[in-house]
């Protein structure tokens, strides 16, 4: 699929993660636009819930009142009990897309406890839905100074990066977060679209492979990986990718216009054999 300037337009994956003290919840969202965006929200929901490079939480990890505090101390609400309460009401905000509500309850709760990388995380995530792309990226990177090795944040900071044609500096985080998580795939499929802007076509295809062989299912990826074949004359294949990828998602209409063109162009050559 080309954009209005004749430049191809590849896919991407938008997914909200959820930390919770218990389990990890996951909701992933499939968009259609040329961008290979992938954002997710960071959710705890009590006090001394730790992220491990964005991907699990550790329940055992939860304060207990030591043997030395009074009482009275039980009931007391500390600064970290108030801003985790802020972080969780912004986070159920950002999951009703009420942004601009979202971000005072994450900026209350950076007030209070500033080091929370999470925090950071889910504020930068609403600040790029509202088109504050500089603030994100801002506040990605202090997710990032505070838990370097926070895989999910170089990731969506590849996607900023890459969104305002910094190439160099999407990959370096979308390699940043592979090194951190190698079967990332999302990561993988980011990598494979900034390359491809790049017109290292054979390198991308490469990462979009990886993609699917690490989610079958990747929708994106393997819309990807066949504009990738598109663009080296691979026909037959794109159309075995563009057909996976509407047997996954039906209404996937690039997949189906990509599919349309490619089929178009087969018989064309075809009658020109003849």
């Amino acid at each position: 699929m080309a954009d209005r300037h004749g430049n191809r337009c590849w896919a991407h994956r938008a997914e909200f993660i959820f930390f919770q003290r218990k389990l990890l919840v996951a909701f992933k969202e499939t968009k259609s636009s040329p961008s290979a965006s992938t954002n997710e929200i960071s959710q705890k929901t009590g006090p001394g819930v730790e992220s491990n490079s964005g991907t699990q939480a550790d329940s055992s990890s939860v304060s207990a009142v030591g043997a030395g505090s009074s009482l009275a101390g039980l009931g007391a609400e500390t600064d970290r009990d108030k801003a985790l309460n802020l972080f969780t009401r912004g986070t159920e905000l950002l999951e009703q897309r009420k942004l601009t509500e979202a971000i005072e309850k994450f900026e209350a709760s950076l007030r209070l406890d500033p080091e929370s990388e999470d925090t950071h995380y889910n504020l930068a995530f609403a600040l790029a839905k509202l088109g504050r792309t500089e603030d994100a990226i801002r506040e990605y990177k202090e997710a990032l100074r505070i838990l370097p090795d926070y895989a999910e944040a170089h990731n969506n900071l590849g996607n900023l990066f890459k969104n305002q044609g910094k190439l160099d500096e999407a990959i370096q985080h979308f390699n940043a977060a592979l090194k951190i998580i190698p079967d990332h795939p999302s990561a993988r499929n980011n990598l494979g679209v900034a390359l491809a802007q790049q017109g290292k076509i054979h390198e991308a295809t490469l990462h979009f492979a990886k993609a699917i062989e690490l989610q079958p299912d990747y929708v994106d990826a393997h819309y990807n990986l066949g504009s990738a074949y598109v663009s080296q004359g691979r026909l037959d294949e794109a159309v075995t990718e563009f057909t996976a990828a509407l047997r996954i998602q039906p209404n996937f209409q690039p997949a189906g216009q990509a599919l349309m063109k490619v089929q178009q162009t087969r018989a064309l050559q075809r009658s020109a054999q003849k």
